[in-house]
């Protein structure tokens, strides 16, 4: 008895032969003899919907004792490789500059809002018990606990540990993408 787990997604390149190992993993030892064999799929670019049956379809002839478990079908995603990687970083880095004005701008003007100096001055008068011109004691800690949160909120420290709202909105969009796509192979 074969048993293959149906994956929810599998990413290939155009042109490449789609196989079993690209959209199901086997759960015993004796999946090795059909994890390369051809899955019928077709060439064109874009986000197609592989049923469960083009996979039995594919390897009964090899193992006909075969049980699939997993999803019901598989969204085959046919996308060219990146041409443009050396413009990859130059946009990255626009983004996160973009990205962090925006952040300071958006801070700056709240603080100048609530007025945060007169804020930081009473705070450390409250602390200290004495008045201060630059209250730089509260203000270096909380400049750089807002620095630290803008890193957090953008996912740019503890990267194992948070999840970034922009991939929780990347993952929306691909679930999206497969709902709209209604064509198989």
């Amino acid at each position: 008895m074969l048993y293959l787990q149906l994956k929810a997604r599998a990413t290939i390149k155009p042109g490449e032969q789609l196989l079993v190992r690209h959209v199901a993993d086997a759960l015993d030892a004796q999946g090795a003899r059909v994890m390369d064999l051809p899955v019928e799929c077709t060439k064109n670019e874009g986000v197609w919907r592989l049923p469960a049956m083009a996979l039995v379809k594919a390897v009964i002839g090899v193992c006909p004792d075969l049980t699939v478990l997993g999803p019901a079908e598989c969204f085959v995603h046919i996308v060219p490789e990146n041409k443009r990687t050396h413009t990859h970083a130059l946009r990255t880095a626009l983004a996160f500059l973009i990205l962090m004005a925006g952040s300071a701008l958006a801070i700056t003007w709240f603080h100048a809002d609530v007025n945060m100096m007169d804020a930081q001055q009473s705070l450390y008068r409250l602390i200290t018990g004495r008045q201060a011109e630059n209250a730089w004691l509260i203000t270096a800690p909380y400049a750089a606990g807002v620095f630290i949160g803008v890193a957090l909120y953008y996912a740019l420290l503890g990267r194992k540990r948070t999840v970034a709202p922009l991939e929780i909105k990347l993952e929306e969009y691909r679930q999206s993408a497969e709902q709209v796509s209604g064509l198989t192979p």
